[in-house]
């Protein structure tokens, strides 16, 4: 097996309890995901809340991750949909500068619901993947509202030798399948969250990605080091207890990536997870304790105790 293969963990963004980038905070949470051998997205729209940031918060959450996370495990950013061209522009400007690994390139949002024409979204990717010398991968994501034309995939591979990746965030395993045919000898391939890594590995692809590593980053590797090694208890036993993380999550966040679930079940762990910011809100009281007694019946690999005052009951 020749193919690299890998998990890739869309890193939360640790805020203070006035709302401010949490730096020592973040060091810590990324030398966790370092030390589990996993790579790192930064500055995502989803678990990272990057659509929060300023500029220069954005600026320092990746000279953060570069300074920590370079030469041991790939580093990259994935950054917020943008309405225009010049945002994703300037985004990857910014990403150059802080010379990550890699960045991806978000699917084009113009609002109000509408689908760009095939014409924009090459125009659109054209201008955006022209303004940097990054390796960028490309999102085709449902929530966008939209997945990329597999014919506009094949145009971009073949004019930008830049263009290395491709996320796929659907749940047709048809069209997965036939991604994988068609650009898995030219491009890394992995789904967006957990629930296609499987199949995602065993027809070709690279791996997967998602935010469920922040919190059990030794669960996620296990994933992809079973599969290499061909240890079916392993993987079983991994992917099993994966899953059922994600149902956890799902059912007390109301969502996989929302980290209403996710940041305050870290700090109960006395794990690195801060704050949400406005408007999002994290569950507290019955929840976050019924929800820590559900993660701890899963025995999931390398958590540590509760933390001093989190509920075990």
């Amino acid at each position: 097996m020749n193919k690299k293969l890998s998990v890739i963990v869309i890193s939360i963004t640790p805020f203070d309890a006035h709302g401010k980038l949490d730096e020592p905070a973040f060091r810590q949470h990324l030398r966790r995901l370092r030390d589990a051998g996993v790579s790192v997205y930064v500055g995502g729209s989803a678990s990272s809340e990057a659509f929060t940031y300023t500029p220069e918060e954005r600026d320092r959450v990746l000279a953060i991750a570069v300074e920590e996370l370079k030469g041991k495990v790939s580093v990259r950013t994935m950054g917020c949909e943008p309405r225009l061209p010049s945002e994703m522009v300037d985004f990857l400007q910014s990403a150059e500068r802080a010379k990550v690994d890699a960045a991806q390139i978000c699917s084009l949002d113009i609002g109000h619901g509408a689908r760009p024409t095939d014409v924009e979204l090459d125009r659109y990717y054209s201008t955006v993947i022209e303004s940097t010398a990054l390796p960028v991968t490309l999102s085709s994501h449902r929530a966008a509202g939209y997945f990329l034309p597999l014919d506009l995939i094949e145009r971009l591979a073949k004019r930008y030798p830049n263009v290395t990746g491709l996320h796929y965030g659907g749940a047709d395993i048809p069209q997965l399948s036939e991604i994988i045919e068609r650009f898995g000898d030219r491009l890394e391939i992995h789904c967006a969250g957990p629930a296609l890594a499987l199949t995602t590995l065993c027809l070709g692809g690279n791996g997967f990605m998602g935010g469920e590593g922040n919190f059990a980053p030794q669960l996620v590797a296990n994933v992809i080091s079973a599969f290499q090694a061909r240890d079916m208890e392993l993987l079983r036993d991994s992917f099993r207890k994966l899953m059922a993380f994600v149902a956890i999550n799902v059912r007390y966040a109301k969502s996989s990536s929302s980290m209403r679930g996710l940041k305050p079940l870290l700090n109960a762990f006395g794990l690195p997870g801060g704050t949400l910011r406005p408007p999002r809100v994290s569950i507290g009281g019955a929840d976050l304790a019924a929800m820590i007694q559900d993660v701890l019946r899963l025995k999931l690999p390398g958590i540590p105790s509760l933390a001093s005052g989190a509920s075990k009951s």
